[in-house]
């Protein structure tokens, strides 16, 4: 063959394998980007970060009212026990705010949202690094890309064996079931890093620009470790500088808790409980809600 048609072959089989990548993603549309996504259910297949980025563009803005800005700690939290509003957990595994905001900056482009319940914790201000898909266009990825090839290849092969996704509509997953005994000595470092607290600080402004209701949430911690660092956590909450005074603050390490926190067969580790506690979790969650905000109503 000639080098000129070898060329002219080579780039038709680009073309041609560049046309059924793209029209295969336009037609699964599994995140919900390219057609109305109000109703259905979509979820996280592979990749929670690239996925989420490509369910905030379209189908959160149209399925729910109410966020859930957090971390790995509450990604297995039952949002379905706050009856108030329909919220969609933007939770991730190893999050911090400056992700967060992604998603929620995704989410706002199209949606109006009442409530946003956002997590106050040390972890998510230690760093602003965004992770494997955090940062890329969703609209890109949606047309094509390595991750979401990944991520139809992994929703594919699940259905094919029948296996049941980890991965719920509302945005919340399963925890991996306990390996061990929780371990009583976890260590915590508490420090901002300048850009994920600004991030933070950004965040919360276009909610409440918005109009959306802010509520901080400070998750539990296993009682050993939270006793081990009680000094730096106080000193953590106190000294806060984001949260106004009209916003409720729902705290899970108060004393009441403690026996909740205590129980070590609640926990897959310190930060983390297991999801049968996390249910219990959130419904707690949901009455500590409506005790701080006595005038919420029952969504229909």
């Amino acid at each position: 063959m000639k080098s000129g048609n070898w060329i002219l072959a080579a780039l038709g089989s680009l073309l041609l394998s560049s046309s059924v990548v793209v029209g295969s993603s336009y037609a699964l549309d599994i995140f919900g980007i390219f057609h109305d996504s109000k109703g259905k259910q979509l979820a996280v297949e592979h990749n929670e970060r690239t996925a989420k980025l490509l369910l905030n563009v379209r189908y959160v803005p149209s399925n729910f009212d109410a966020l859930l800005v957090g971390g790995s700690s509450t990604s297995n939290w039952r949002m379905s026990a706050l009856d108030f509003a329909s919220f969609y957990n933007e939770s991730l595994y190893g999050s911090n705010n400056a992700e967060e905001k992604r998603l929620v900056d995704e989410a706002l482009a199209k949606g109006q949202f009442r409530y946003a319940i956002c997590l106050i914790n040390p972890y998510m201000l230690q760093s602003h690094e965004f992770h494997e898909g955090g940062g890329e266009s969703p609209r890109r990825e949606a047309l094509g890309s390595v991750n979401l090839l990944r991520e139809e290849f992994y929703g594919e092969l699940r259905r094919t064996r029948g296996t049941p996704s980890p991965y719920w509509p509302d945005g919340g997953s399963a925890m991996p079931a306990t390996t061990g005994i929780v371990d009583p000595f976890l260590s915590y470092t508490f420090q901002y890093d300048p850009i994920a607290l600004r991030a933070f600080q950004q965040m919360l402004d276009e909610l409440r620009s918005k109009g959306t209701r802010i509520i901080f949430l400070e998750t539990p911690v296993y009682e050993p470790v939270y006793e081990k660092h009680r000094a730096e956590f106080d000193r953590f909450y106190a000294s806060f500088p984001l949260r106004r005074e009209d916003e409720p603050l729902i705290d899970f390490n108060l004393p009441k808790y403690a026996e909740f926190r205590s129980d070590p067969s609640r926990w897959v580790d310190p930060p983390h409980l297991n999801d049968a506690s996390a249910v219990l979790a959130s419904e707690e969650l949901n009455k500590a809600i409506h005790n701080a905000l006595p005038a919420l109503e029952k969504r229909p």
